[in-house]
């Protein structure tokens, strides 16, 4: 059986930066946070924006991490899989 979206985000995380990945981090916007905090201690700006703010049937959340110039950005409906998409491609700078 093949790993979710959230479970491969969360080993790419662990690749990137060990121990230092919250519990459950794909799944729990705390824990995604906590990552935010994580990688704003390497350097990185973050941003976190809701695309459907009047909507109250609709998600959609912008995560941004940004460092020396370079955007790192990703889209989804759970803010949590949006902060670890766009984290692992800052990590991996791509």
């Amino acid at each position: 059986m093949s790993d979710s979206i959230p479970e491969i985000l969360e080993k790419q995380l662990k690749h990137h930066l060990g121990k230092a990945v919250p519990a459950n981090v794909a799944h729990d916007i705390h824990s995604a946070l906590q990552l935010s905090e994580v990688l704003e201690a390497k350097g990185f700006s973050f941003r976190l924006k809701d695309l459907c703010p009047k909507s109250l049937n609709e998600t959609q959340w912008s995560a941004v991490f940004i460092k020396d110039g370079q955007e790192f950005s990703a889209n989804n409906a759970e803010s949590a899989v949006a902060i670890c998409t766009a984290a692992v491609g800052a990590l991996s700078g791509k």
